[in-house]
């Protein structure tokens, strides 16, 4: 059971409180185009993103680049729920920032340095008071609301790149039995070589484990099937090269690693929603014909 305590949005910002009661796994399995600055009050999660697990808890800040893949779910069968908020900030939002404010960097700083931090009590409180601050100003909507809180926000972002200590950055979550060892290498084979014809059988023989072993705890640990895993990366590569070069969705689908351009159609539509060829017209960026170095 979930309940939304708060929801409220401006140009490109939005907030969002929510409360969750019992064990939650997230159901979709995604990147996106927004920024999270993710907030617990209460409980903690497992988040997985580069190929590794971490664990948040109560007073953690987590910040989550556009178009990182992710994944949020209970640490335990025995979870009693937690407690969250989230600001979210669209792509083209931080680049107006960036824009407005050129010595801020924020593209670059989040692109640096998302993760899981460990928050003081200071900065507990500022985050607070943001969400206080931005409650406030929606609700009365006095004369230029909107401005207020993008620089709320903006000011924000500003003490978080002066004063967030990048030491207290969480470690990947590791335990004594194996499983998340071999995971983390099985991840790390997979989002290098995803654009091959990869099968269990492929990952059988290059990590001596049996494919049922593989099977069961490559989901265990991520929330992801071998399956899913793969296809994630490949319709990530596929969206960039929407974005940045004018090559035909047929050659796409073929570089990343679909010999069906009907398997790849419907397979990018799983994760976007939309078809290659409408996510392109949606698109208001001028592209390019040189494929990017490290797609």
């Amino acid at each position: 059971m979930e309940k939304v305590t708060y929801y409220a949005s401006i140009d490109g910002i939005s907030l969002e409180h929510m409360v969750r009661y019992g064990k939650f796994d997230m159901r979709v399995k995604h990147f996106h185009n927004e920024y999270e600055i993710f907030y617990i009050l209460e409980g903690e999660r497992l988040f997985f993103f580069n190929n590794r697990n971490f664990i948040a808890q109560k007073g953690d800040l987590i910040l989550v680049d556009t178009n990182l893949i992710h994944m949020t779910k209970s640490v335990s069968e025995n979870d009693t729920g937690h407690n969250r908020i989230i600001l979210y900030v669209t792509g083209q939002k931080m680049q107006d920032i960036d824009a407005k404010y050129p010595t801020l960097q924020l593209v670059r700083f989040f692109h640096e340095h998302y993760g899981i931090y460990h928050l003081t009590p200071d900065q507990q409180e500022q985050f607070m008071n943001l969400y206080y601050l931005f409650k406030q100003e929606h609700k009365e909507k006095k004369r230029n609301y909107k401005q207020a809180i993008e620089l709320a926000v903006t000011s924000y972002f500003l003490h978080l790149g002066r004063e967030l200590d990048f030491q207290s950055q969480q470690i990947a979550f590791l335990n004594n039995d194996g499983k998340y060892s071999h995971v983390y290498e099985i991840a790390d084979y997979l989002s290098q070589n995803n654009s091959q014809n990869v099968t269990l059988d492929t990952l059988s023989s290059q990590f001596f484990l049996s494919k049922y072993y593989i099977c069961r705890v490559f989901k265990e640990v991520t929330g992801y099937t071998v399956s899913e895993y793969i296809n994630i990366h490949r319709i990530q590569r596929a969206k960039r090269y929407l974005e940045e070069t004018d090559y035909s969705v047929s050659a796409i689908a073929e570089l990343v690693g679909y010999g069906s351009l009907t398997h790849f159609e419907k397979t990018f539509k799983t994760y976007m929603t939309i078809s290659p060829l409408k996510y392109r017209k949606t698109l208001n960026i001028v592209t390019h014909t040189n494929i990017p170095t490290n797609p």
